[in-house]
């Protein structure tokens, strides 16, 4: 190594320190390693915030067969602002290595094994994965998984920070979140959050909002109560289960003094580069969105208000303003899932005219047509009956003229319905507010 490295943990994050000459083409490996043993099957996730050191430092999530530094070992890390794996498939052999894409921090990484198959992924939300690669790579029953950093060069230490570190295994399943009760909420307010994995009392097990922990009512092994403390702000809500501070996924979370009244949430979807928001006061919604948008993608990128819908129903609203680049979208939408994939139908102003776009498969590229010239404000009305959803505006929310055809695309019962902001560009955020807004049934 030349100098030595280490490991600590504070306030939900690992930091990692490391000299060494990393994994690149060698036949001995040299780095400092923050692991724990995994036996079998299971996974590694986790969030690599940020990088300092040489040129050439690495830091990723890493499986390895043994300690020894010739020891077999699949390593998925960021190096050069890119994407990198090594492995080692033979023990004392000379590593291979392949990049996998360009990256920019912070960025999820996730590794599985599944025998001695090895997949990794990558992300930009934790929500939407793309896989990365898949290795083969024989190795023992009991391996050691976890933290990887080296600066490549025995004469200096990189310093890398993790956030939601995860581990799965056939027999400890990670914390994971289903449900929270709100996604926005102001000082003193309480959420719940619902899931698996969060252990049936808290000993040490803490919830962190943006690293920082809150106040714990109750606590349960699928169930946990929390209040929003004095001084918390906006960030990634997650459960982390001790003793190990194992992350459970993170969810975010909007403290504002305006929050969202039940049953509405609000969420990005897909890939959007900056974070957007969603709050209410006197009757108004006010949605901010990055992200690319739904015009011919496989993949949208957005901001979501939105609640659950069961069977047919319709959403109304008012676009009272948007403000943002000049290809911005706001509008309602219908929508399978939270997924970036999602079939959906989408209602929306862009560009001084309302438009649509549909995705009638889960993954399939989305189609588009424009409906008419508008000003706004504008009122905007999605009907869902059955698999048909037929569109409809009016300037005064009293005489509606339907817009195009109606569409029939096959979505399951149970959908998500609301108000969706893109700003189409993951730079900046696109501010729209809606009032008037309103969700019924059959």
């Amino acid at each position: 190594m030349g100098q030595a490295g280490s490991g600590n943990f504070a306030n939900g994050a690992f930091t990692g320190e490391g000299a060494g000459s990393g994994t690149f083409a060698v036949s001995s490996d040299s780095f400092n390693f923050v692991y724990q043993p995994l036996s079998g099957d299971g996974a590694i996730a986790a969030r690599l915030v940020s990088l300092q050191g040489s040129g050439a430092a690495q830091a990723g999530i890493m499986i390895r067969e043994t300690l020894n530094p010739g020891a077999n070992h699949i390593y998925l890390f960021e190096y050069s602002s890119a994407v990198w794996m090594t492995e080692r498939s033979s023990t004392g052999a000379a590593s291979s290595y392949q990049s996998m894409g360009s990256v920019v921090l912070p960025s999820w990484m996730k590794l599985t094994r599944s025998g001695n198959v090895f997949t990794m992924y990558g992300s930009a939300d934790e929500v939407n994965w793309v896989q990365l690669g898949t290795q083969t790579i024989s190795m023992a029953q009991n391996v050691y998984v976890g933290l990887a950093v080296s600066n490549r060069t025995t004469g200096s230490l990189a310093t890398a920070t993790f956030d939601s570190v995860s581990v799965s295994s056939a027999g400890a399943s990670a914390p994971v979140i289903s449900s929270v009760s709100a996604t926005t909420g102001s000082i003193g307010s309480q959420v719940v959050i619902t899931g698996t994995g969060f252990g049936a009392t808290q000993g040490g097990s803490e919830v962190l909002l943006n690293g920082a922990a809150v106040t714990i009512n109750a606590w349960s092994g699928t169930s946990v109560t929390i209040t929003i403390p004095v001084g918390a702000t906006s960030g990634a809500l997650l459960v982390s289960v001790a003793p190990s501070m194992n992350d459970s996924n993170a969810v975010h979370f909007t403290v504002t003094s305006q929050p969202l009244p039940a049953p509405w949430l609000d969420q990005d979807v897909g890939a959007v580069g900056l974070g957007g928001s969603g709050t209410y006061a006197n009757g108004t919604f006010t949605v901010a969105g990055a992200g690319l948008g739904t015009f011919a993608v496989s993949t949208d990128g957005l901001h979501f208000v939105y609640q659950a819908l069961t069977g047919d129903g319709t959403v109304v609203a008012r676009l009272v303003s948007l403000q943002g680049s000049s290809s911005a979208q706001a509008g309602i939408m219908i929508r399978e899932t939270l997924s970036g994939g999602a079939s959906h139908v989408y209602l929306f102003d862009y560009s001084s005219a309302v438009w649509m776009t549909e995705r009638a498969g889960t993954g399939a590229s989305s189609s588009y047509q424009w409906l008419e010239s508008v000003t706004l404000p504008s009122w905007m009305r999605l009907a869902r009956s059955g698999n048909v959803y037929t569109m409809y505006g009016s300037t005064d929310g009293v005489n509606w003229v339907q817009l195009g055809s109606p569409q029939t695309i096959s979505m399951a019962q149970n959908v998500y319905v609301g108000l969706a902001v893109s700003n189409r560009t993951t730079t900046s955020l696109a501010t729209a507010t809606f009032d008037n807004v309103s969700v019924s049934g059959p």
